[in-house]
């Protein structure tokens, strides 16, 4: 066995248990209602907006979506009354978004219960299962905070960090299949 075979193991087995608690945390938020009315991309909104992530372009980048597709997510939202645009103290010509008291009480109440029922889960671990639970995550910490160091942004670069466009495509006209000139 060469000295990476564990190394591309335990890198298999995390994504692939980051794939099944992703899932889980997905199905149990829609399958309680935890959201409301919220579809999870909204909540996925709301968490990122409380998280720090406030400007338009830079949860485009997070979600790897169109800042066309945040600015109906936002519209959808700031109309259901969970989110409202602000300027940004800094720089009034840029706008940032801030939860309102819905959009902090949902987003909250989606996080106690998916830590709850993963909490509950952790429970029967013995002090020092959790010590090296502890140790693991603050190891894949890192190595995702390297990762993202090094990862390109998706494909909106030539947007500012705070700005929102709506993104033009050109429209290329179809292949002249078949036809005689």
């Amino acid at each position: 066995m060469t000295r990476s075979d564990p190394l591309i193991e335990h890198a298999e087995r995390a994504l692939q248990l980051m794939s099944r608690l992703h899932r889980w945390a997905a199905t149990s938020v829609q399958a309680n209602h935890l959201g409301g009315e919220l579809s999870l991309r909204q909540l996925t909104m709301l968490y990122a907006i409380r998280q720090g992530v406030s400007s338009p372009g830079l949860l485009a980048r997070r979600l790897l979506v169109t800042p066309a597709v945040i600015t109906g997510l936002l519209d959808r939202l700031e109309r259901q009354g969970y989110v409202r645009r602000e300027a940004e103290p800094d720089d009034r010509r840029r706008l940032r978004m801030v939860l309102t008291e819905a959009g902090l009480a949902v987003s909250q109440r989606v996080r106690q219960a998916l830590t709850g029922d993963l909490a509950a889960q952790f429970a029967s671990a013995s002090p020092a299962e959790l010590k090296e639970l502890g140790r693991a995550l603050d190891l894949m910490e890192r190595a995702l905070g390297a990762l993202e160091q090094h990862t390109p942004s998706p494909p909106e670069e030539g947007l500012e960090d705070e700005e929102v466009r709506p993104t033009r495509r050109r429209r290329v006209p179809p292949a002249s299949k078949g036809r005689k000139k």
